[in-house]
């Protein structure tokens, strides 16, 4: 009767701690997270895989992290409409690196290493999110659980988002493995880990109060409607129809003093022929309003289909055109990448002038970047923008819906300003109209609406590039990372003794 008893006793166990993992993780990930649940969903599982054989551990922790990943079917299946080897692969990928994880956190704790054991969970956890993001970019990434944990957030100018998710994986790893350390180091342990999250929040709160000044900012005008048949025209009444409402609202937004004004990614579908006339109708507009102007189109032409951010100058010019680095696979699959980025000087107005006087040339303020959307889920692409010192990101996007993503895509480019030292005013359509500065504060924000009507926003950014040391160092950490993995996963596979857990 015993042998029974305590089998069920274990899969009773094994069954709550898969559970409680697993709710931790669903509601500290997906599209409606809480930053908090995320460091302390790992303890149960991690309390529970020493104590089971190494196949069993692996399949909890397995079906953990698979549960947990669930918040996500809805959205890629439907929304994103994912293929479904696609949509398994995403989910269950990251479930076998966590699971492979707890498994080696068990092999060095079983082996009489604690110290390496706490180590070894959030070593695991940063390749896989590193790995994947090599090919599928970083927005399934632990560090965006802490978009609004502002002085956590501040750990990405040193090390990248890759140190926030090393941070948030290792507390309940370290947790777990105090509680199974022998006496005699357990308190050294809980001393060290105890410095550094001290050095930790220490560093995020210093950076957040002691913000330079920025040299100087501009004001920017975001303008958006997304209802019906305005979202995505594809002729040319439809097309024409939506730019002379998103024209309209120029006027009166340069009227209080915008100096760009920003419009959503993919607004209509243009034809190469059509585009003279876009042209024609923009460049008169920013030359009437006297401000820039940034719109994003689908751009057809012979060479092949391209999502495009075209900048009309304060006086008339087509001053750049940006193209999408990183289509959204199945929405944009024959859509042809860009490779290059775009850098602006961003100009002051020139002050108001006798009609006898000659109107003195703009000054520069600072540098601008363009990127579209997705692109922003690429640390390396906004990294180039840090290279070239620039301090203001322009961002057309393209959301799913307020409640949908538009809180989570809408805010993962507040990390880029973050690790490279650049505001952003990123204008989403189906989404939010957002400014923020290089520490990840959200200076305005407004969501656009489903009735048809415009929506727009007026924020004032600051133009200030902030040198970082992740900007000139780059994923020095994931690499680092990378490297301790190799060295533990080669010191758990040598054969030595057993330490007691019972």
């Amino acid at each position: 009767m015993d042998l029974p008893a305590d089998l069920l006793r274990r899969s009773l166990l094994t069954a709550l701690a898969v559970l409680l993992t697993a709710a931790g993780y669903f509601v500290s990930s997906g599209l409606h997270r809480v930053w908090w649940p995320v460091w302390l969903a790992p303890p149960p599982i991690l309390l529970l895989a020493p104590r089971l054989r190494a196949w069993p551990a692996f399949a909890a922790a397995f079906i953990a992290h698979a549960l947990a990943a669930l918040n996500w079917w809805s959205y890629l299946r439907y929304v994103v409409q994912f293929p479904l080897s696609i949509t398994i692969a995403t989910l269950l990928i990251p479930a076998i690196w966590f699971a492979l994880g707890v498994a080696l956190y068990r092999g060095l704790l079983r082996k009489g290493n604690p110290w390496l054991a706490s180590l070894a969970f959030p070593t695991a956890m940063v390749a896989s999110e590193y790995l994947f993001c090599l090919s599928q970019g970083t927005f399934m990434s632990t560090g965006y659980t802490q978009l609004a944990d502002l002085p956590v957030l501040q750990l990405a100018s040193i090390t990248g988002i890759w140190g926030i998710s090393f941070a948030v994986t290792l507390f309940p790893a370290a947790l777990a493995t105090l509680i199974y350390a022998p006496a005699k180091i357990r308190w050294r342990m809980a001393g060290a880990f105890l410095v550094i999250y001290a050095c930790l929040l220490s560093y995020g709160l210093i950076r957040l109060s002691k913000t330079p000044p920025a040299p100087d900012s501009v004001l920017v005008g975001l303008v958006e409607t997304h209802a019906g048949q305005n979202m995505f025209p594809a002729d040319a009444p439809g097309s024409i129809a939506l730019f002379q409402q998103y024209i309209s609202q120029i006027g009166p937004l340069a009227s209080q003093g915008a100096q760009y004004v920003i419009f959503p990614e993919m607004s209509s579908l243009i034809p190469d022929a059509a585009i003279p006339k876009l042209d024609e109708m923009f460049q008169k507009a920013a030359r009437d309003a006297h401000v820039q102007l940034l719109i994003g189109i689908l751009h057809i032409t012979d060479q092949g289909t391209f999502n495009e951010g075209r900048l009309y100058s304060a006086t008339g010019e087509i001053e750049t055109i940006y193209r999408k680095h990183h289509p959204v696979p199945t929405w944009e699959a024959r859509t042809t990448p860009g490779t290059e980025i775009s850098v602006l000087a961003c100009p002051r107005k020139a002050k108001e002038n006798l009609p006898s006087e000659p109107s003195p040339a703009p000054q520069s303020t600072g540098k601008v970047g363009i990127e579209i959307c997705r692109d922003m889920d690429y640390p390396e692409l906004a990294r180039r923008y840090g290279k070239q010192q620039v301090g203001l990101v322009l961002v057309p996007a393209w959301d799913q819906g307020v409640g949908v993503d538009a809180d989570w895509h809408g805010h993962l480019s507040l990390m880029r300003g973050v690790e490279d030292g650049f505001s952003m005013v990123r204008d989403a359509k189906n989404g939010l109209l957002t400014a923020s500065d290089d520490r990840g504060r959200i200076l305005a924000e407004t969501p656009t609406r489903t009735d048809g009507a415009l929506v727009t926003m007026l924020a004032r950014v600051p133009v200030r590039y902030d040198s970082t040391l992740y900007q000139k160092w780059g994923d020095w950490f994931a690499w680092v990372d990378l490297i301790a993995l190799i060295a533990l996963v080669a010191f758990a596979l040598q054969p030595g003794s057993r330490a007691n857990l019972s």
